[in-house]
């Protein structure tokens, strides 16, 4: 059976789903955000990688107020107009951006910049376990006036209907349009959700894409590492906590309220399918009387898995000290492997520069 775009949901269900592409740069997201929070509806952001990659901090917003959001290409390229090799790059190089801004996998459904695609893409999609999400167009990318997209889309709202909109800086549009559509929704017995639950309504399953660093253990360590110490007891914690807290790190800001919340986050071993965190493996950067980075991990046979690291600074050079102190502590335990699933790019980058062999690689 050829491989086919999505492009409704159940005709026999009372939902809707509100999708927006793109990404804007000098238009507030929240322009977005704040409408579809205010008329109780769930939006779906299909967005590019390179917009990820310079607003990571809004790509975590998007998740942790609730929507979705999903891959558009890294490049916004036309598609239709690449070769395979290319086609697949694009792909992998959204789900790292996704990733790395994120810290989490990347969905495997997709929508396709200009809705630009053949039959060879959508097949190649679905070698890569992808789905190519379509729908109704408002023609807001066009900078038509919301009165406009409204009177194209209303007369098409329905069941199982998937509204595509932008968020970007040309459809101006768009935020008052919604507003008014997400009104005509409830008023039609139509609630609006997320992509996942309309294509779970429509029996078409997703999953996610995972990448993580390989690297080979170096031979040896070009600098001491004696910074690091590992956090031993309650009193070392519990100073880690607060003064990490301070960091304003995607882990304590997208799910923690308090600072004794993030202690309690802390203090719990971190379990993941196959491998448990080892509490030995517990370590604080320290020095100038206070702390600069920590880092968690685990052992998977022979080898040493990163399980949660972060930095005072944000600068690459903070994971060049977590790479030798990985690289110490993987020496110490005799693994000839270590693993990363964050930064993946930089740290890559990192190795490179200390002449250690690495590889970014399927999860």
């Amino acid at each position: 059976m050829p491989a086919e775009a999505f492009w409704r949901g159940n005709p026999k269900q009372s939902m809707c789903a509100f999708t927006f592409d793109d990404g804007p740069h000098e238009l507030s997201l929240e322009l977005w955000l704040d409408t579809l929070e205010q008329g109780g509806a769930v939006g779906t952001f299909f967005f590019t990688g390179e917009w990820m990659d310079r607003h990571p901090d809004k790509a975590r917003d998007i998740l942790a107020r609730g929507h979705i959001l999903a891959p558009h290409t890294y490049h916004h390229r036309r598609m239709s107009q690449l070769s395979k090799p290319l086609f697949l790059e694009q792909l992998k190089w959204t789900e790292l951006a996704y990733q790395d801004a994120t810290g989490l996998p990347c969905p495997t459904f997709m929508r396709f910049p200009y809705c630009a695609f053949t039959q060879e893409n959508l097949e190649w999609l679905a070698e890569a376990g992808y789905t190519d999400v379509e729908g109704e167009d408002s023609g807001d990318w066009a900078g038509i006036s919301a009165a406009q997209i409204v009177s194209k889309i209303e007369p098409v709202l329905g069941n199982g209907t998937i509204v595509v909109q932008h968020a970007n800086d040309i459809a101006k549009g768009s935020p008052e349009a919604l507003k008014m559509l997400i009104r005509k929704a409830y008023e039609k017995g139509l609630t609006p959700v997320g992509i996942p639950e309309m294509m779970s309504s429509a029996g078409i399953d997703h999953g996610c894409r995972a990448w993580k660093l390989s690297i080979e253990t170096p031979a040896a360590i070009d600098f001491p590492v004696d910074d690091w110490q590992p956090v031993q007891n309650d009193g070392d914690l519990l100073r880690l906590a607060y003064e990490s807290a301070d960091w304003r790190i995607p882990q304590f800001t997208s799910s923690f309220q308090t600072e004794y919340a993030w202690y309690d986050q802390l203090a719990a071993p971190l379990e993941w399918e196959d491998v448990k965190e080892n509490r030995e493996l517990f370590f604080a950067r320290r020095f100038s009387d206070c702390y600069w980075a920590y880092a968690r991990a685990g052992i998977r046979g022979d080898t040493f898995v990163l399980m949660d690291y972060a930095a005072k600074e944000a600068q690459a050079d903070t994971l060049v000290y977590l790479l030798r102190w990985a690289g110490e502590q993987a020496r110490r335990y005799q693994c000839s492997r270590m693993e990363a699933n964050r930064d993946i790019r930089r740290m890559d980058e990192m190795c490179r520069q200390l002449g250690w062999n690495s590889e970014i690689v399927l999860a």
